[in-house]
């Protein structure tokens, strides 16, 4: 193909004023303009007739030329990387996951997971970044991993071993996830400051089939049966100790987190209402719950128990779900049922809905849309069990 007739020209140009040399670049635009452009240096120069020679010829359909400063071997290793890929913009993510994943590190000596574990959790007793039910959640699921994983170099961790650990575990997808979030956190750390005990997170390898976002996932009801089975085992569990919490779940509908924040001066129970602040919610934003007769009247006999149940590894609430056949499966105990979280969430909405008839009261009453309330809780129960839901009381 015949080179395009060059339209502008560079030339030698001596200031007539100043003496000094320097070089001109000439010639007339597309549209009859005269360019007369004066440079002290030839490269600048060179960059501008390059720019006005593509401005003219890219109108006849020719590639349009453009002054850079890259060598001939970059530019033809920009035109390689370019025809790799479906969108222009995509060399620049490509470029930052590799300076972020791909590219080569140095790496520390890399401790065992045991010695690993014993100063993350010293990090975690000291840090202020994380709160204390954080702490505690981490620093279960990253011992539970470790005892039940080889005490391979943090940095021969592979994908492999974080999906054989969450295979082992007898729990639905979402619950793996979360634990898998909960060693990549792990991980992370371990990657981060100076410590570079490894240079990729194994857990951003890993895939978990079956997992549903909050949206998809139908709610799960407790049977009426049960509901007061909990209550009852709760009841003669250490004097009541768990009550308060568990009834705060069932009929307040607190989510379990929010029930853990929680403090007895927050529970007002002369007017009926516990305020929720923004830093307890899941949305981060508070919220007034209504306390109704039902759950006044197990708060009222519970009061007295103590600071409402907070416990770094659920296990009193795990043998509390056992006693009544939910939890995972063991040798002792082969026939226990799937504990879901937030079960008794979703029944204290489902009774409420039914009781009411009002998308926007259930909605206000527990931090969700009426676009939620609609899609998920209409019809989950009967107006019979509802009515014996709200009759369940404390032993007298």
């Amino acid at each position: 193909m015949k080179a395009p007739k060059a339209r502008f020209k560079i030339l030698p140009y001596t200031n007539p004023r100043t003496g000094t040399p320097s070089w001109r670049v000439t010639g007339t635009r597309r549209n009859g303009e005269r360019i007369r452009e004066n440079f002290a240096r030839a490269e600048e120069a060179q960059y501008r007739h390059t720019e006005l020679e593509g401005e003219f010829h890219a109108a006849n359909g020719v590639a349009a030329l453009r002054a850079t400063r890259l060598t001939d071997e970059q530019v033809g290793i920009a035109e390689a990387a370019f025809k790799r890929l479906e969108q222009d913009g995509d060399l620049i993510t490509a470029v930052d996951h590799w300076l972020r994943t791909g590219q080569p590190k140095t790496i520390k000596e890399s401790p065992r997971l045991d010695e690993a574990l014993k100063v993350y959790t010293e990090w975690l007793v000291t840090t202020t970044e994380l709160r204390a039910l954080t702490k505690n959640r981490l620093r279960n699921r990253v011992e539970h991993f470790v005892a039940n994983t080889g005490n391979v170099r943090v940095t021969d961790v592979l994908p492999e071993h974080i999906e054989k650990y969450l295979a082992q575990q007898a729990v639905v997808p979402n619950t793996k996830d979360g634990y898998c979030r909960a060693l990549s956190s792990f991980f992370s750390w371990c990657m981060k400051g100076k410590r570079h005990w490894c240079v990729n997170n194994p857990c951003y390898a890993v895939e978990i089939e079956g997992l549903t976002s909050d949206d998809d996932r139908e709610p799960v009801v407790l049977p009426l049966s049960d509901c007061e089975a909990l209550l009852r085992a709760a009841e003669k569990y250490e004097n009541g100790r768990l009550v308060p919490y568990v009834v705060l779940c069932l009929f307040g509908g607190l989510r379990p987190f929010e029930s853990a924040r929680l403090t007895w001066d927050q529970v007002n129970l002369t007017d009926g209402e516990i305020r929720l602040k923004g830093t307890q919610t899941k949305t981060g934003k508070g919220r007034i719950v209504v306390i109704d007769k039902t759950l006044k009247a197990w708060l009222s006999k519970y009061r007295k128990v103590g600071e409402i149940y907070l416990s770094p590894y659920n296990l009193e609430l795990k043998d509390l779900r056992a006693s009544i056949g939910y939890g995972p499966k063991n040798d002792k105990q082969p026939d226990l049922k799937p504990w879901v979280p937030d079960v008794l969430r979703h029944t204290a909405i489902s009774h409420y809905f039914r009781l009411t008839g009002s998308y926007g009261r259930t909605a206000e009453q527990f931090g969700n849309s009426e676009g939620i309330i609609k899609k998920h809780y209409q019809g989950r129960v009967t107006s019979a069990d509802t009515k014996k839901f709200y009759a369940l009381r404390p032993l007298k």
